[in-house]
């Protein structure tokens, strides 16, 4: 924070429109920096919905814990980790059992590990004996030479041979963007990959690398292709008790159920128009999903508005099921299933919940959470409730071998529920801040932009948003970088 600026005797009014994580973090952190700086001024949150959080809730019933959108976020991200420290939340961590490494695919009519090690994964059977005998053959690939786009399934197909793209990348792909690898960006969904390849001259050349480097400084390696650094964490209530508990911090300053219709400049302020009101603010955060923000600006940025409207979005169910412990066939350790598209099964996958996290269901319960909808299923939104629970039995009638109806079942449905960074939104995302820097005052924040997860959100808002303080003198040098790659 900058302890040593000089307070202006102007009152800095700042909007943030959206109250998701990424808007109620950017509010809650502007306000730290202009406390810190004495500088008098008032923030107003617009939120559409009478609840704040917008995925990112929870809900307790019958002694289960609902998570609505994520169910966690990687111990990896500091400033996710700062966050909850400065909420006071700190002693309400809980972490993920240790079987939750155990991650499995269910390809070719059976459920199959996920190796650890690339030594396990080439005597596996998650691959034929040609296709391993490609993915070794990645070592010698040589290296592309410049940053350009491709898609995930080009980049997978380049280094590590077709079989490996539809088995591994593809429900990856799935578990984490609801996404197709025919038409998402490599470079902007999964940046560390392309860095892998450009630093070190593949993948497994970074990995062996990277491995050196961590028995050298005994650190995290930073994890690999086949997983992400760090520890799935999340909170006594669910992730959700980080967004109501940033809402109760900031409740002075959040307009529930006022919608943002417009934003439009007079002279060397924004208009804020709400519901027929009309507000002047120095600075804005647009911290609402893509699709909305192009509505919002239309007015003021017709060329950015188009831009906003290319990022398109993918419909998502989330059903959360529960079973008596002893009616299962078999015990389930580790952190769920992903499933390629290959395989003809409607659903994306399934988080086995009550082994992550033990204390989201009764002792002697089982919770799990299904996956259905993204990019290869746009209809999904479309089946009744009774039509998605009995594709909730089929599909674990088949991957797990449960014959069982589930005890309880819980919907929950995301319409355009998380982006698609497809080929192009790298540069869609630079256009987008080279406009916001010849409008000083105004950023643009969330999951539409520079990554889906919970701590890319929490990063967006402790680093990006900040910079609505600039045209002030406002800068804490260590928090308005660019997220790093």
């Amino acid at each position: 924070m900058n302890q040593d600026l000089k307070s202006s005797s102007k009152t800095i009014r700042v909007a943030i429109i959206g109250g998701g994580v990424a808007g109620l973090s950017a509010a809650f952190r502007i306000r730290e920096e202009l406390r810190a700086a004495n500088q008098p001024h008032e923030l107003v949150l617009y939120e559409q919905n009478e609840r704040c959080g917008g995925a990112t809730q929870s809900q307790q019933i019958d002694g289960y814990s609902l998570d609505l959108g994520p169910n966690g976020w990687l111990s990896s991200e500091p400033l996710t980790g700062r966050l909850v420290d400065q909420l006071g939340l700190t002693s309400e961590l809980i972490t993920a059992n240790t079987a939750a490494g155990h991650r499995f695919i269910y390809t070719r009519n059976r459920l199959q590990k996920i190796p650890e090690t690339p030594t396990k994964f080439l005597l596996s059977g998650l691959l034929r004996p040609w296709e391993k005998l490609r993915v070794v053959k990645e070592y010698f690939t040589p290296a592309r030479s410049d940053d350009g786009d491709e898609t995930i399934y080009d980049f997978g197909c380049r280094r590590l041979g077709r079989g490996f793209a539809e088995t591994m990348l593809d429900p990856m792909v799935s578990g984490i963007f609801a996404g197709d690898i025919h038409q998402l960006s490599l470079p902007a969904t999964f940046p560390k990959m392309r860095a892998m390849e450009l630093n070190y001259g593949g993948l497994f050349r970074a990995m062996f690398a990277k491995q050196k480097e961590k028995k050298k400084a005994q650190a995290d390696p930073g994890g690999s292709p086949t997983g992400p650094a760090g520890v799935l964490t999340t909170l006594q209530g669910g992730t959700g008790r980080l967004s109501s508990e940033l809402a109760s911090v900031m409740s002075d300053v959040i307009r529930k159920g006022n919608a943002v219709s417009a934003l439009s400049r007079q002279s060397d302020q924004f208009v804020v128009s709400c519901d027929g009101d009309h507000q002047q603010y120095d600075s804005v955060v647009m911290a609402v999903p893509a699709y909305q923000a192009a509505e919002i600006v239309k007015d003021l940025t017709p060329e950015i508005s188009q831009t906003l409207q290319k990022i398109s979005f993918a419909n998502v169910a989330v059903v959360s099921h529960a079973y008596d412990r002893k009616t299962l066939p078999r015990e389930l350790n580790g952190f769920g299933h992903l499933i390629p598209r290959r395989d003809g099964i409607r659903a994306l996958g399934c988080l086995w919940t009550s082994c992550i996290f033990p204390n989201q269901a009764p002792t002697s319960k089982v919770l799990l959470r299904t996956i259905f909808g993204g990019s290869h299923d746009p209809e999904i939104l479309s089946l009744s409730d009774s039509e998605l629970i009995e594709t909730v039995v089929e599909s674990t009638a088949t991957t797990l071998g449960i014959r069982t109806n589930p005890l309880q079942t819980w919907i929950f449905r995301h319409p355009q529920g998380i982006a698609q960074y497809t080929l192009g939104h790298r540069e869609r995302v630079q256009q987008i801040e080279q406009f916001c820097e010849q409008l000083p005052g105004l950023v643009f924040v969330g999951a539409s932009y520079r990554g889906v997860a919970l701590n890319r959100c929490i990063r967006d808002a402790y680093t990006i948003a900040p910079r609505v303080l600039l045209p002030w003198g406002i800068n804490a040098p260590s928090l308005s970088e660019k997220p790093p790659n």
